[in-house]
């Protein structure tokens, strides 16, 4: 069974991210996932200074455990039409632990499905663009990129309506069948 990776790029406590990964998580039907919250791993604002008192602890943690994944799923929200610097930072710490050649997120060519949501019509729709292009030189494979725009006109007493939770249930199943079709290749 394959293992998948699932986190939220927000570091808000209420971030809509968060109920976008669980959405697709209990979607799942032949992957196991794991549902991380970033904000456990506390890192400091990377620099060259800071690196130079030592790798902190926590992002080695956190690329032993993305070591441990075949894919991930990452929901990241749109700063401006970029990844928040929450993320960004994650990122970098992850880049600096990186043998040179080596994927960002353990290993080569993992299998990657971007999704965003925003109050907003764009659903962070930029950001995922900037991101999936970014993704190959970070040593991810995107196989999917999904974009909510006008989230609270999806959602009704706190679940997605009805046509949103069929598009992620069909995002997830895709997902999950890129993941074995590559099973398969191997």
């Amino acid at each position: 069974m394959k293992k998948i990776l699932a986190f939220s790029g927000s570091n808000h406590s209420q971030s809509i991210h968060n109920v976008l990964i669980q959405s697709l998580a209990e979607k799942a039907k032949i992957a196991q996932v794991t549902t991380l919250d970033l904000t456990e791993f506390e890192l400091p604002m990377y620099g060259i200074d800071v690196e130079s008192e030592g790798m902190p602890a926590m992002a080695i943690k956190l690329k032993e455990v993305m070591s441990e994944h075949d894919a991930l799923i990452i929901a990241s929200p749109e700063h401006n039409g970029s990844m928040p610097a929450f993320l960004k930072n994650v990122i970098d710490w992850l880049s600096r632990i990186a043998e040179p050649g080596q994927s960002f997120f353990g290993s080569s060519k993992k299998p990657v499905l971007l999704v965003s949501a925003s109050p907003g019509e764009n659903g962070g729709a930029t950001n995922l663009k900037n991101m999936a292009e970014l993704m190959p030189w970070w040593g991810g494979d995107v196989k999917g990129i999904y974009s909510l725009g006008n989230y609270q006109d999806q959602v009704q007493s706190g679940e997605f309506n009805a046509e949103t939770h069929e598009e992620l249930k069909a995002l997830m199943t895709s997902f999950e069948k890129s993941l074995q079709e590559k099973s398969d290749e191997s």
